[in-house]
């Protein structure tokens, strides 16, 4: 009787311990299963996001590839009507127009009066193209004007920029690193101020971006009717932070000319520095500087013509046939500018430039016909009636001189309505 109540007691502990085991084993069994149902909720959502960006990738992709012309070309241009009036010193017709300033070439005995011209040549137009190929760094563009023989194109198109440029590399037609439109003064006169270089040539280019700040830039460039066989290295170093511009620029090639003994060089060089402040959203201030030696094509405002030699060097340099020798000329040119707009409708900018050769050069001596100094102050003021449409007015009251002493004054308004679309 005593073991069958020992047994009892056993199988009744035995069976309560079994109860306890089973229903933790069941607990453990449901935590497990909602432990695995949240691991598979979990990745099937982060499996949901990267299938819809997958999705979006490709659409973009395909998108890129496939887009409109409407979607990856931007048309844009300026319908522009320019106009100038001359009080002193008037250029003549065979010069070209008198639509722009002729600071460097008024005649020193030119018509004392008032004459007039006008002159639709600067209107542009032009597309930016992007995503070609694809791929959204490689970019094209291409502009044009009718601006041929100093407005007198009379339609004929002429080629303002054409290039393509992939990562850092630029191939084509675009601003020489000599130019300086990022610290120039505005000005109504469509071939800018005194001092300022606004040259687009052929060129090879390649930046190095080595902050956002801080960019380097070195290009050869093709400058046209050129007297040399090689093109121009040039470079520009750009600094630019908040309301600071800063630039460095050089350039440096080879002048070549035919002599009796054969081909003779020389090598020109120039370098240029351009800064411009803004104090605030309304004011700022610009200045540019150039020492050149032995080259007009990158400042404007240099060429001159023919030299003492009868040759078209434009005022590069003459050569010295008793000794064979190239006799390059020098300059240095300085212009500052201050801005300020006053609202949305007005703003207005003044300017002082001047231009000085060097007069003790060999070829100050051997060219006394050619410029001595140029001056040019401005003032101007400009209009917005409307969104996109500007009217300007500036007048312009300079001096030419020549190394022999000549001088003619230069007194002019200059006009322009533009309509940018």
């Amino acid at each position: 009787m005593k073991k069958m109540i020992l047994a009892a007691a056993c199988a009744a502990a035995s069976g309560s311990i079994f109860a306890d085991s089973t229903e933790q084993r069941i607990l453990l069994l449901e935590n497990e299963l909602q432990r695995l149902k949240t691991e598979l909720k979990e990745q099937k959502q982060q499996q949901n996001v990267l299938q819809a960006q997958q999705q979006e990738d490709r659409a973009l992709t395909q998108k890129i590839n496939t887009s409109s012309w409407k979607d990856n070309v931007d048309f844009y241009g300026i319908l522009r009507m320019d106009g100038a009036v001359d009080f002193k010193s008037t250029t003549g017709r065979s010069s070209g127009g008198r639509a722009s300033n002729k600071i460097n070439s008024v005649p020193f005995d030119g018509v004392e009066g008032n004459r007039s011209d006008f002159t639709v040549a600067a209107s542009r137009f032009g597309v930016d193209i992007n995503h070609l190929g694809g791929r959204k760094d490689v970019k094209a563009k291409l502009e044009a004007d009718f601006w041929v023989d100093s407005g007198k194109g009379d339609g004929k198109l002429r080629i303002r920029h054409a290039y393509v440029s992939f990562d850092d590399w630029l191939f084509g037609q675009t601003w020489s690193l000599m130019s300086n439109m990022e610290t120039i003064t505005e000005s109504v006169d469509f071939t800018q101020l005194l001092g300022a270089s606004i040259l687009r040539d052929p060129q090879v280019r390649y930046q190095w971006q080595f902050s956002p700040a801080h960019t380097l830039q070195m290009a050869l460039e093709y400058s046209g009717e050129r007297t040399s066989e090689f093109p121009s290295l040039t470079s520009k170093y750009t600094y630019k932070n908040g309301p600071l511009h800063l630039m460095g620029q050089g350039f440096i090639n080879e002048k070549q000319a035919q002599a009796t003994t054969g081909d003779i060089e020389k090598v020109s060089w120039g370098v240029g520095a351009g800064a411009k402040y803004k104090f605030n959203a309304q004011q700022s201030v610009q200045a540019n500087y150039y020492h050149v030696k032995g080259d007009q094509k990158f400042v404007f405002y240099t060429n001159q013509g023919s030299t003492s030699d009868n040759a078209n060097w434009g005022g590069d340099f003459s050569v010295n046939t008793d000794n064979n020798e190239i006799l390059l000329n020098e300059f240095d040119s300085l212009s500052i500018g201050y801005s300020h707009k006053f609202n949305d409708q007005w703003r207005a900018n003044i300017a002082t430039s001047l231009l000085q050769y060097d007069d003790n050069s060999a070829y100050a001596k051997a060219n006394p016909e050619s410029n001595k100094r140029l001056t040019d102050h401005v003032v101007n003021a400009f209009y917005t009636p409307v969104e996109h449409v500007d009217l300007g007015v500036e007048y312009h009251h300079g001096k030419r001189e020549n190394f022999a002493g000549k001088e003619a004054d230069i007194s002019r308004v200059n006009m322009s309505a533009r309509y940018k679309f």
